[in-house]
């Protein structure tokens, strides 16, 4: 299993193993996982224009990616699937803190404010640093933004 951590810096976690920072083979290999994490299946295009290089660039990125994340496995057999030019991550290897925030939020919508708070309180604990505070791009001060006003909007209820 592979434990994303988008909230923060990114992070993997995998069989005991952590990989941050030049563990994934650079900026843009760091940025592709990030985005497959964050906003699931992607074409090589909208890959390729929300990280503003060629498609090939993202295709050799990668390459790099799934090395780092698992030496010598097979590109079949990779956490990172591609099928008609789509990647995604495998959602049946990975979990993504986001994913769980997410779900949080939508467990906690509708209910009264003191069944709520246990939901919201494991959100806010999740979104306690930003979210990919270590990517300076205009897609990630985006996602920031998203996921700040998605906290907030979830705690309106609790304080009426």
């Amino acid at each position: 299993m592979f434990d994303i951590q988008l909230f923060g810096r990114l992070e993997v976690r995998t069989r005991g193993i952590r990989l941050a920072g030049a563990d994934f083979g650079g900026d843009r290999a760091r940025h592709l996982l990030a985005l497959l994490a964050l906003r699931g299946e992607r074409s090589l295009v909208e890959l390729s224009d929300l990280m503003a290089v060629p498609a090939t660039t993202v295709r050799d990125d990668l390459a790099v990616l799934r090395d780092r994340l698992e030496p010598g496995v097979r590109t079949r057999d990779s956490v990172i699937t591609a099928r008609r030019n789509r990647l995604s991550l495998a959602p049946d290897r990975v979990r993504v803190d986001v994913a769980t925030f997410d779900e949080l939020i939508r467990a906690a919508s509708g209910r009264t404010a003191e069944r709520a708070a246990r939901p919201l309180t494991a959100a806010a604990y999740l979104a306690t640093r930003p979210l990919l505070e270590d990517v300076d791009t205009p897609w990630a001060a985006e996602a920031r933004a998203e996921y700040r006003a998605k906290l907030i909007m979830s705690a309106q209820p609790i304080r009426s």
